[in-house]
């Protein structure tokens, strides 16, 4: 009995060179044709068929790639933008700075020049808010005890071609806060002074509540010779007039304004003054923290 696995193979051999046969016959077949001119239509209308479906294909590709190429160039420019954004705002910001610093440098080369013209130790400060209601003229600055300031310091300041001259006299103080009674309010009380000659006229000078910036000086003797155009400069002497006064270390010869009028007031003499400066328009200040250097 034969082996039916023997059989098998050798059918199988002979199934496989057959194929080969007719694989190698069909080959030569197409090539004598296409040498022939025979497959030039044939191949003409293959890649006919397949042309459109490999345009597509490329197509396809080629848009992925661009997607691609696209998120990255978003991402890209994304990233540009924002860096651009921070220098945008970081410009933005030193242009705002720039007048600061210069307003800054200002009134730092003013104090220094005050204090070169003076025997002064100056704190300078913002005034933050002011009140100028019912004859009350009063200020808070943004200095305190953390800067040295106490009660009774006076306070200057300067407003277009006017002398550094007196606008107030701190009268309560907090850590990094303080409050300015102006020399306008009615409630303030000054020892001021006029030189005529050898001669010295003293009085105080108070705010008037129904003349806005105008101050009164009483206490003037009778026979004390004042015209007007006189200017007025502290005496120092503020806390030697009673309880009522601050108490009060102002230094002496701080401009306060000029005599506008002079008249009687009982036995003694009154003059009004016009201040320097309206404490009103100031809004940057210098706190005399010591008269000696």
């Amino acid at each position: 009995m034969r082996d039916r696995s023997s059989v098998r193979s050798r059918s199988g051999g002979r199934g496989n060179t057959l194929v080969v046969a007719v694989l190698i016959f069909l080959a030569l077949l197409f090539f004598l044709l296409d040498f022939q001119g025979v497959m030039t239509p044939v191949r003409s209308m293959i890649s006919s068929y397949i042309a459109p479906t490999l345009g597509r294909t490329q197509s396809t590709i080629a848009r992925l790639g661009d997607i691609f190429t696209g998120s990255m160039d978003v991402q890209r420019i994304t990233t540009e933008r924002d860096a651009l954004a921070k220098e945008n705002s970081d410009l933005k910001g030193q242009i705002i700075r720039i007048p600061q610093l210069e307003l800054e440098n200002l009134r730092l080369r003013e104090q220094l020049r005050i204090e070169k013209e003076n025997p002064w130790r100056l704190v300078g400060a913002d005034i933050s808010v002011q009140t100028l209601a019912e004859g009350r003229r009063t200020a808070i600055i943004g200095v305190g005890t953390n800067q040295g300031i106490m009660v009774g310091m006076a306070v200057i300041s300067r407003y277009q071609s006017s002398p550094p001259a007196l606008v107030g006299v701190v009268d309560q103080v907090g850590p990094n806060s303080a409050n300015v009674l102006l020399v306008s309010d009615y409630s303030s009380l000054v020892s001021v002074q006029i030189y005529h000659g050898d001669t010295v006229i003293r009085g105080v000078a108070s705010g008037l509540m129904e003349r806005d910036a105008m101050l009164h000086m009483t206490e003037i003797e009778r026979e004390g010779q004042i015209v007007v155009g006189d200017s007025v400069v502290t005496a120092g002497l503020t806390r030697l007039f009673g309880p009522s006064l601050p108490n009060s270390a102002i230094p002496a010869d701080i401009p306060v304004g000029i005599v506008k009028s002079v008249g009687l007031e009982g036995r003694n003499k009154v003059a009004e003054i016009q201040p320097y400066i309206d404490p009103e328009v100031v809004r940057y200040v210098w706190i005399i923290q010591s008269d000696v250097k």
